[in-house]
């Protein structure tokens, strides 16, 4: 008798929880089905950045939150948009753009386009200078996407030691610790280096660990433009991966390539080094692009060490004998076995400020012009 009641008992109370569970269900359905969203997105694959296959559902939108993914068929909205047959994905992040252009034309609309709402800038070594006081100016303008940017190395060493090719001394090396840390105080996400470039170029392995350990020190990562993506690249991919090691900083190999025929197919060894590096537990990571071109001055066809101080002092070395046959010397070299690989017809003119009919046609066409043949020494 006393079991049967307890039981009874407990049906009861059981069923009671569940009737307030069942009420409580109907009066979320109800909220949520007169919910007004700002904006629902419906019909849409859905690909939510996790790694996994996509799946179809709405989105609800308020403010600038999404606060609902599921059947939003009969909800309300301010806007409805149909994404049927589209993919529907959190933005995307640009962690390697020339954001120069952002001044002028701050709505960004060739990355929003592209889905892009987060843009990296200050890669290759070149960044804001004085670093704040720009990024609060940027920080002004009505952007159309979000904006980072990186303490740029070659634009810190250019501050103090302008385009000499040597070594810096215990100052000069202390006042460009000094501007990494400036910036990583005003902002600045990590350090960048274009050691294909001026003037870095010139730096030795010691500098850039030096000024790496100030970027760590502030929770900063290493973006590096390699010093050779040609020849040198096996080298090169090393000397990221100890500045890593040495500085204890997360590295980013820029736009990784294998350039030049004799180069080519050497990214089989350099991914294996890099997946060695992150086995022994550093973080070594590669951004790449999706096509087989590069985009660059053609000064990186000089001869770097002749392009020490600038571009007067270049004028001055061409106008000697030696240097000047030097210099011709190092630029076939790199026609060679660098851009090119040899053929004329694979290096483009992007823009040419001085001869506008030069924009989009090639080495080749520019010596057919001259009347010259084709080749490397032309």
């Amino acid at each position: 008798k006393y079991f049967y009641l307890a039981l009874n008992y407990s049906i009861r109370h059981k069923m009671k929880q569940l009737f307030c569970v069942f009420l409580i269900l109907i009066v979320l359905c109800q909220l949520v089905s007169s919910q007004k969203y700002d904006i629902l997105i419906l019909n849409g694959n859905i690909f939510d950045g996790s790694g996994q296959k996509s799946f179809k559902a709405d989105i609800g939108i308020i403010g600038e939150k999404i606060t609902f993914i599921g059947d939003a068929k009969n909800m309300k909205a301010g806007r409805v948009i149909n994404a049927d047959g589209m993919a529907v994905s959190p933005g995307f992040i640009d962690l390697h753009a020339h954001l120069e252009p952002i001044l002028q034309t701050p709505d960004a609309e060739s990355h929003v386009r592209q889905g892009v709402t987060l843009a990296l800038g200050g890669p290759d070594g070149g960044s804001l200078w004085p670093f704040g006081k720009t990024l609060k100016k940027i920080a002004k303008m009505p952007l159309g996407m979000n904006v980072a940017y990186l303490a740029g190395h070659n634009t810190i060493r250019t501050n103090v030691m302008k385009l000499d090719n040597r070594e810096p001394n215990a100052a000069e090396l202390s006042k460009m610790k000094n501007q990494v840390a400036q910036a990583m105080k005003e902002g600045a996400f990590g350090l960048s280096t274009g050691l294909k470039y001026l003037p870095g170029t010139f730096s030795k392995v010691d500098e850039v660990i030096e000024l790496s350990k100030v970027a760590a020190s502030y929770g900063g990562f290493y973006t590096s433009h390699l010093r050779e993506e040609g020849l040198g690249l096996i080298e090169a991919v090393k000397e990221a991966i100890l500045i890593g090691k040495e500085a204890n900083i997360p590295v980013v190999l820029t736009h990784h390539k294998a350039i030049g025929k004799p180069s080519w197919g050497k990214s089989s060894e350099t991914l294996k080094m890099v997946d060695a590096a992150n086995v022994s537990r550093l973080d070594v990571q590669i951004d790449q692009y999706p096509y087989t071109a590069s985009y660059t001055s053609l000064s990186v066809l000089i001869p770097s060490w002749a392009l020490e101080g600038g571009l007067e002092d270049f004028r001055v070395r061409i106008k000697t004998p030696s240097l000047r046959d030097s210099i011709k010397q190092g630029i076939i070299f790199n026609i060679l076995n660098d851009r090119g690989s040899g053929e004329l017809k694979r290096i483009q003119f992007g823009k040419v400020d001085w001869y506008k009919a030069l924009e989009g046609k090639t080495l080749e066409d520019w010596c057919q012009e001259k009347k010259l043949a084709p080749t490397p020494e032309n």
